[in-house]
């Protein structure tokens, strides 16, 4: 059944939140860059989505435990919209399917299946891993691409901005259906909305693709078609999940490559790095991500955090990215707890819970396509360095791009749009050419400076989302 943890989150958060908005227009700007949106800000949906917790396609039926992950529970067709703001005219469903957890048992997950009109085959099915960064439930992508999902909550139970980082992501999910590509962007955190649960995430993206091949409205997708994946940030993680787990748990899968943006690969570095920055917002939805996954770290925390600090973690949990980065540019979370936060990492509890997360433990065999800005503030490129040498040591041929765009504001919020066009480029070729990357190389330059990157950002970015939006073909 769908977790109600965050019915009683955003009704606490009513009140709290409203001491978080004050924020707001100092960091208006962070909004805009993090969210990816050049929309005018006065723009709002018609109305507001339903949440999943009360949406009765959300739950499985009984029995569903019993069937192969992939199988695809119920299904239903929607009106996609682009940017959280206008129809697409593109083909779109949800899928609930079957899936697993972290701890190896029966989940599930809903998925959003993009497909533009035509009568040509698939090229391939590309699951676009979003960087969710979020646990509130209006925050994930099957809410927020769908027509009726507002920028702005004007109930003031959480908010005011309800704009989901999804929503800035629809011109990649677009150039990916420009190339001919199904496109499946799976909610990562399963009907609970989990966020940095080891495993998980992985289990619910291949999962997501062995439910579109599974799906008779595709019927041209089948088992031989390529998978690509594709995530950063947050979705990174996602993706490098997947990655790792997919040679035993989806060896079946014709897997081209995973591109792999940004994974954070060492979250206590983020976390210290992260305290007090501009987005110092996602340090607070990553504390609330650990602590909706263990009750322990919730103790652990409510033992520490001041009463401000309470409320602050409340408002968290109730929000989506943007909000949460306006509600928390520069703040020092030790001035939220009784004891510095590195004492609260350092205690064994989280260093167990973080060790547990730790990425490179096994090498994929897919090729991997991973970016990284060496200014990252976030995924470190020490950080990043140490992943990409334990994939190659592992067999996994690496194409490694350290970017070196500066830290002004925030360097890795600005590289998942510069090193995005260089991504799919990669991917493409990936699906024109399945042997293309056989060895680890590694690069330091801007991504979007490379010749393959510029082509893509006319006919492939902007063009994709226009026809994705006019026409859908």
């Amino acid at each position: 059944m769908p977790s109600n943890t965050h019915r009683g989150s955003a009704r606490s958060a009513r009140a709290l939140v409203r001491g978080w908005r004050g924020h707001g227009v100092r960091a208006l700007a962070v909004a805009v860059v993090a969210a990816g949106s050049l929309l005018p800000a006065a723009a709002l949906s018609p109305a507001a989505a339903t949440p999943n917790r009360v949406d009765d396609f959300y739950v499985p039926p009984e029995g569903f435990a019993d069937v192969e992950p992939g199988t695809v529970l119920r299904s239903r067709e929607i009106q996609p919209s682009a940017l959280q703001l206008v129809p697409m005219k593109v083909r779109a469903w949800q899928l609930l399917y079957r899936t697993t957890d972290s701890n190896g048992s029966p989940y599930a997950a809903v998925t959003t299946v993009l497909e533009r009109n035509g009568d040509s085959a698939p090229a391939a099915v590309l699951s676009y891993d979003s960087m969710i960064d979020a646990i509130a439930p209006d925050c994930m992508p099957s809410r927020v691409l769908q027509t009726g999902a507002p920028w702005f909550n004007v109930t003031g139970e959480t908010g005011p901005v309800a704009l989901s980082t999804t929503a800035s992501e629809v011109p990649m999910i677009a150039a990916g259906l420009e190339q001919n590509w199904v496109v499946s962007v799976p909610d990562l955190g399963g009907i609970e909305n989990r966020f940095l649960t080891p495993r998980e995430p992985g289990y619910v993206a291949l999962d997501g693709v062995r439910a579109v091949q599974n799906f008779e409205q595709i019927d041209a997708v089948d088992r031989n078609t390529p998978a690509l994946f594709w995530g950063y940030s947050g979705g990174g993680i996602a993706t490098s999940w997947a990655a790792e787990v997919q040679p035993t748990y989806a060896s079946e899968l014709r897997v081209a490559g995973m591109a792999i943006g940004a994974p954070v690969p060492d979250f206590a570095a983020a976390v210290r790095q992260g305290n007090g920055s501009l987005v110092a917002g996602l340090v607070a939805i990553g504390l609330a991500g650990l602590a909706q996954d263990s009750p322990e770290f919730t103790t652990l925390l409510d033992r520490y955090l001041t009463p401000a600090g309470k409320q602050a973690a409340l408002a968290a949990a109730a929000d989506c990215t943007p909000q949460n980065l306006l509600s928390f540019p520069f703040t020092n979370f030790d001035s939220l707890m009784t004891v510095p936060l590195t004492e609260v990492l350092a205690d064994p509890l989280t260093r167990r819970l973080l060790d547990e997360r730790a990425l490179g433990t096994t090498a994929p065999t897919a090729p991997v396509y991973l970016y990284n800005g060496i200014n990252d503030e976030l995924s470190t490129i020490a950080s990043a360095d140490g992943l990409v040498d334990r994939y190659c040591r592992g067999g996994t041929a690496v194409t490694y791009q350290r970017d070196p765009f500066p830290n002004v504001l925030s360097a890795h919020t600005a590289l998942w749009a510069l090193g995005a066009p260089a991504a799919l480029a990669w991917l493409r070729g990936q699906v024109d050419d399945p042997g293309a990357t056989r060895t680890c190389t590694t690069q330091t330059l801007s991504a979007i400076s490379t010749p393959e990157a510029l082509d893509t950002l006319g006919p492939d970015y902007i063009g994709g989302t226009v026809k994705a939006i006019l026409d859908g073909r």
